[in-house]
């Protein structure tokens, strides 16, 4: 009898078990697949030929002067006056990798500063990427070193790695950053989820630009009219301002920061724009044009503890990370 009641009991507590799992009540959670290796993709013949470090020329906007370095030794100076190295170590050299990209896609694409310097590069931000060697320190020539020859690739072709600042919450699509490279990197610079405004100095979170309207005026032309209407027409995918109107006018928002400067508005993260007295005032948040990489929003990924890859394939989604030389 013991021995039945036994039996009984095992079978009653496999039908249990049976049917709490059919339920969800004790089933296990289903293990992730793992990831499917990545199909080899042929590298472009302007990707495939550096299978060494190569030289570059560049123009030191100061002096004048034109200068020969090794391309990692460049970066290792881009790397300290973009981003500087109270970043964490994953965030710098995430950094690199987009540094040592962007510089060669510049090169291969775009022909580099050569038409108008004679070099390949400039150490004017504006021009190209921002250049300081008295900068470099021993963290930032470690994240180079330690990326080494990597970049990131799409289709086998270089990626256009624009990195920027600080967005808001996502960063931009190509056409509201960059519309004339559309049709080059629209692939991959899509408006992503990012969080750098977390760790951001305050002046750049949210911020207020006062531009005298007769500087306004001159920009637009005449059919701009009065400026009183002056107004945000069109959003991108991101939220950004895309198009600005007044009067019988229109202009890209990004050619508009571009025409009163990089520098002085901060970004088209416009909230508001709005004439004011003698004044249009501009409202918003971030730094930068908001494509590709946002700085620190590495910042945040490598705090969280994301490695370098992790960091660059998230702001460039679809591409990937490729060495070309040891």
């Amino acid at each position: 009898m013991l021995r039945k009641n036994k039996c009984l009991a095992i079978l009653v507590s496999i039908l249990l078990i049976s049917i709490l799992a059919a339920a969800g009540g004790c089933q296990k959670q289903a293990q992730k697949p793992a990831p499917k290796p990545l199909k080899p993709v042929k590298l472009a013949p302007e990707v495939s030929k550096y299978k060494t470090e190569p030289s570059i020329t560049l123009f030191r906007k100061t002096t004048g002067e034109k200068q020969n370095l090794k391309l990692e030794q460049y970066l290792k100076g881009v790397v300290a006056a973009e981003i500087g190295p109270k970043y964490p170590t994953e965030a710098l050299k995430a950094q690199a990798v987009v540094a040592r990209t962007m510089t060669l896609a510049l090169l291969e694409y775009e022909n580099g500063t050569r038409q108008k310097h004679n070099t390949d590069a400039s150490d004017d931000h504006t021009e190209f990427q921002a250049y300081d060697e008295k900068k470099i320190t021993p963290a930032i020539s470690k994240a180079v070193d330690a990326t080494r020859g990597q970049v990131l690739t799409h289709n086998g072709k270089f990626v256009y790695a624009l990195f920027h600042s600080l967005s808001k919450d996502k960063t931009a699509s190509i056409t509201e950053g960059f519309p004339k490279l559309k049709n080059k990197a629209s692939a991959y610079i899509v408006p992503v989820s990012t969080n750098g405004i977390k760790y951001a100095p305050a002046k750049y979170k949210n911020w207020t630009v006062k531009v005298p309207r007769w500087e306004i005026r001159n920009i637009l032309g005449s059919k701009a009219g009065s400026l009183d209407d002056i107004r945000i027409s069109k959003r991108g995918p991101s939220g950004r301002a895309l198009t600005i109107s007044a009067g019988k006018t229109s202009i890209s928002a990004a050619m508009l920061r571009e025409k009163i400067g990089f520098d002085r508005l901060y970004s088209t993260v416009f909230s508001s724009v709005k004439a004011e007295s003698n004044y249009i005032i501009f409202k918003g948040n971030g730094w930068g044009h908001g494509c590709g990489m946002e700085q620190w929003g590495a910042y945040t990924m490598a705090k969280e503890g994301k490695k370098a890859r992790g960091i660059a394939e998230h702001y460039f989604p679809g591409t990937r990370l490729t060495t070309l030389y040891k």
